[in-house]
């Protein structure tokens, strides 16, 4: 038994999969509220139609959907019924497409891409095409380590590689069967799947993501290749840019970026949260991992890194094991 599968509970009785095909908007919004979460939907032709299928898991609730093109809005008054900022929604882009608003930012989402964003936040969403989708609605409350990566992809458009090519072929399978025993198994292989892209994602983003400007790319660059100097400081990355420790503080401050001192340590620690979740055999010592990242001290760096992410170094490399 795994470390996810020991935290669920008994297999439960499961209704079998619900299936609606309809032309009713109504039908179909509240079948959507049952099976997912109450939404706003407007129809943006003609004619109407959709198809919906829905499936209990363990600790989570998939949902297939096609409809034709729609408006979806997820506002203030539905959202703040949602108790907590813990339950979010993954969704697989199969057929095509959508543009989706959250917090001020907007993604398109298009077939072989993915998303995951949190269930107590407003959004928008405009459908287009032979609209299809697959959704698991699931709730991090007690996995804050996965909680964590699913924060830094929130709202992002995410390509969908193997391996959350391979949880999505796996949770479409649960869509045509009714009680099954193995469904626990099969919950907890799709998710650690799903994360370990999420993870993989991350740690390209780390050094490629576009930064504001050149000078700050370029600290980005200096701090990653001398994460192991535990003297490294902002006069460093000001003589590094060739500019005054003045000129490098304004520079972080006319892109309301943390300040340099902290833009230092936020590198060290997602490299550090990386490093811990690194499956890959030769492992390396925690206090290693942390002297290598330029923590002189290792229970400094445990308190540290607990308070950044709400859970111990330790407990994250255990969760390293089941994304290897």
């Amino acid at each position: 038994m795994n470390a996810l599968t020991s935290r669920g509970a008994a297999f439960p009785d499961r209704a079998p999969p619900f299936s609606l095909s309809t032309t009713s908007l109504e039908s179909f919004v509240q079948a959507n509220e049952r099976q997912l979460l109450p939404l706003e939907v407007a129809p943006l032709t003609s004619t109407f139609f959709a198809r919906l299928r829905g499936q209990d898991l363990l600790r989570s609730r998939l949902v297939y959907i096609a409809s034709s093109p729609v408006r979806v809005a997820r506002t203030p008054r539905l959202a703040a019924q949602i108790d907590g900022d813990h339950i979010f929604k993954l969704v697989w882009q199969l057929r095509g497409g959508a543009l989706m608003t959250q917090g001020g930012q907007t993604i398109r989402l298009a077939p072989g891409k993915m998303t995951i964003y949190r269930l107590s936040s407003p959004y928008q969403l405009h459908t287009h095409g032979d609209y299809r989708a697959l959704m698991l609605k699931v709730d991090l409350a007690d996995m804050p380590e996965w909680r964590r990566l699913a924060e830094r992809c929130e709202g992002l458009a995410i390509p969908v590689d193997a391996a959350a090519h391979a949880a999505l072929a796996a949770l479409r399978v649960q869509l045509r069967w009714g009680s099954d025993p193995s469904i626990g198994q099969v919950e907890d292989a799709a998710l650690e799947l799903v994360f370990g892209s999420f993870w993989r994602y991350q740690r390209e983003q780390l050094y490629n993501a576009p930064m504001p400007s050149e000078r700050l790319t370029k600290a980005r660059r200096v701090v990653l290749e001398r994460l192991a100097d535990t003297l490294l400081a902002p006069e460093d990355l000001a003589y590094a840019l060739n500019m005054s420790v003045r000129g490098l503080y304004d520079e972080f401050r006319r892109y309301r970026m943390t300040p340099p001192a902290a833009f230092i340590r936020e590198l060290r620690l997602e490299q550090c949260y990386l490093a811990l979740l690194d499956a890959t055999p030769q492992r390396r010592s925690i206090t290693h991992i942390a002297l290598e990242h330029g923590f002189s001290d290792g229970a400094h760096f445990a308190r540290v890194f607990r308070k950044r992410y709400g859970i111990s170094p330790g407990d994250l490399r255990a969760r390293g094991k089941q994304l290897g």
